[in-house]
């Protein structure tokens, strides 16, 4: 009730000033582009007031458990004073999980981003953080300004990622779905250069002959133990730019019936659902590749 209260006060007060700015234009595009920074503006507040409480809450909370802890003595005294202390602290703990449970809720209900306002709720900055098999990776940016409906002010996305493409598509209209398709494509492409990394790192004698800035095409070569030096061309493609595998596995060799080999039939399909690293390192402990 109280968060309610708080979001409604602030949007009187979000329609006082933008009426004392004079902003009555009777365009309905631009009543609209008002609206929705409006919206955005309110969001912003309300975001920044849950994030205050958390971090009150998550005190109070610690400060009620190490209480708890010090209430609890193996001497009957101490055993009398714990009860009386834990039959006044536990509901007090219990209430403050649900607010806190409230809390994170309404945290997922936009995407679970950490977001820093900027210049006095003018701007907002998103943090899009990247991990791939348990390790965390890259961190990537958003400032968008929103005096002028939202536009995007300055960023970090590596160029290879189409953002101006992703904006256009649903940037004013709907951010939480923007936001969650441009992380999964910078997610995609830390993946996959993450990938190249552990290759280059673990399997030192496959030699990376061809790539690109998106990592959507990766081509290596591997020497062939025998009698005579031969070599495997091996070609993938990755055909979604949000995935971490590829779509599209071809071998070549000099050789022309190494291909056709049903241990290399299988190692290719292996390609389209194992990360490449492992199927070079099994590929090399069973002695197929040098």
């Amino acid at each position: 009730m109280e968060e309610a209260r708080d979001h409604n006060v602030l949007s009187c007060l979000q329609r006082l000033e933008m009426g004392a700015l004079g902003f009555h234009s009777r365009d309905p595009e631009e009543l609209l582009k008002k609206d929705r920074l409006h919206q955005l503006n309110c969001r912003v507040l309300t975001l920044r007031m849950q994030r205050n409480k958390l971090k009150v809450e998550v005190q109070r909370i610690k400060e009620a458990k190490a209480a708890l802890d010090e209430g609890i003595s193996p001497d009957s005294n101490g055993e009398e004073n714990g009860a009386k202390s834990s039959q006044h602290t536990l509901p007090l703990l219990m209430a403050r999980r649900t607010q806190l449970k409230d809390t994170l809720r309404a945290h997922h209900l936009i995407g679970g981003y950490e977001v820093v306002e900027i210049d006095s709720g003018r701007r907002v900055c998103y943090s899009l953080s990247t991990e791939y098999e348990d390790t965390y990776l890259d961190t990537y940016h958003l400032e968008l300004d929103l005096t002028r409906g939202v536009r995007i002010h300055r960023h970090d996305i590596p160029p290879s990622i189409p953002l101006k493409n992703l904006a256009q598509e649903n940037l004013e209209t709907d951010l939480p779905a923007f936001l969650h398709t441009l992380r999964e494509h910078v997610s995609g492409l830390a993946s996959r250069l993450y990938q190249l990394r552990l290759i280059k790192e673990q399997v030192e004698t496959v030699s990376v002959m061809e790539t690109n800035p998106l990592c959507s095409v990766l081509v290596l070569m591997c020497k062939i133990p025998g009698e005579e030096e031969t070599a495997m061309l091996l070609s993938l493609r990755y055909g979604d730019p949000i995935k971490a595998l590829p779509t599209r596995v071809t071998l070549e060799s000099s050789d022309k019936s190494l291909p056709d080999e049903p241990q290399w039939k299988e190692a290719k399909s292996l390609f389209l659902e194992v990360p490449p690293h492992r199927v070079l390192l099994a590929l090399r402990n069973q002695g197929q590749i040098l």
